[in-house]
């Protein structure tokens, strides 16, 4: 059986490819919708900025596949944000990836209580969170409309907490692999997505066993090895034969993705403008700058006070 494509046969190194399984050659009826995400070089550029320690460099990394996977399977103009808080030694993880493919991606942790929590391979979410929630977040810059879901960090990996949304929002079934790891090269991280498509009546192909196709999708889908995963010589397209070309695998065109933030000198400056005289002065070090960091790209900026106040 041959691979259908809608889309050139093109290795995007950091990108996501949506597919879908129609359960048989003779049906063009998708039954299961995936996505299949990869970053590659942009996980390494954002987290050799901040420099983080390896278990937290892994939890970010993982969420950035995550988020950027997620973000394919919904319609939006805008940003797509995951955002977890815990109560464990890293407290906030940060990712987002915007309707264009720009990722970006922080933490906030604890580095005592991080000295404390025993290594682990791969790091397990409630070792390193502890109890708390994560948030999905739609901000559709259109229209100003924002959508967000919040459920609780229940299972020991980020895409535990992202089924459980699906499930609750969509009531689908939904299941999500993701796995990441820093290598000789650089951080590398990847996510698989499959959900069940809700099939009418009118729309349907009654050779095809909904629940057995389901089932065996996520039989398939449990063979992956984590090192196919994250191996930067194998192509997307034949991970995804190698996993589901019994299923009548139908892959679509890929959208790249890329390390890019968002903040500008423009944001900044306005966000600086907005303060009171008596916050500004209390921000200003001994030169009477104010010096303001990017939290996801540490680019810095600095503003002098008699400026910000004159103009």
């Amino acid at each position: 059986m041959t691979v259908t494509t809608d889309a050139p046969q093109e290795i995007v190194r950091s990108g996501i490819v949506p597919f879908y399984l129609t359960g048989t050659e003779a049906s063009t009826i998708p039954i299961i919708r995936g996505r299949f995400a990869r970053l590659f070089t942009p996980a390494s550029d954002i987290l050799n900025r901040h420099d983080y320690p390896d278990a937290v460099g892994e939890l970010c990394a993982e969420s950035m596949a995550l988020a950027a996977c997620l973000s394919a399977t919904l319609k939006f103009d805008g940003v797509f944000t995951l955002q977890a808080k815990g109560d464990g030694a890293v407290r906030t993880l940060f990712s987002d990836v915007t309707s264009e493919g720009h990722v970006r991606c922080y933490a906030a942790f604890d580095e005592a209580a991080l000295a404390d929590v025993a290594p682990a391979e791969p790091s397990v979410l409630p070792r390193l969170m502890g109890g708390g929630y994560m948030a999905f977040t739609i901000d559709q810059s259109d229209t100003d409309q924002r959508y967000q879901g919040i459920v609780e960090l229940d299972g020991p990996h980020l895409g535990d907490a992202a089924e459980t949304w699906f499930r609750n929002s969509e009531q689908m079934a939904t299941k999500l692999i993701a796995a990441a790891q820093k290598t000789d090269a650089g951080w590398v991280s990847s996510a698989l997505f499959l959900q069940q498509i809700a099939v009418d009546g009118g729309n349907r192909n009654d050779d095809v066993d909904l629940e057995d196709a389901w089932h065996t999708a996520l039989m398939l889908m449990s063979s992956v090895k984590r090192t196919e995963m994250l191996d930067p010589d194998l192509p997307d397209t034949d991970l995804l034969f190698r996993l589901f070309n019994a299923q009548a695998l139908h892959i679509q065109e890929s959208r790249p993705l890329t390390d890019s933030c968002r903040c500008s000198d423009d944001k900044v400056y306005s966000m600086l403008k907005s303060l009171s005289e008596e916050q500004l002065r209390d921000l200003v070090d001994e030169t009477q700058n104010l010096s303001v960091e990017c939290e996801f790209c540490k680019r810095k900026r600095i503003h002098s006070l008699g400026d910000i106040l004159q103009a």
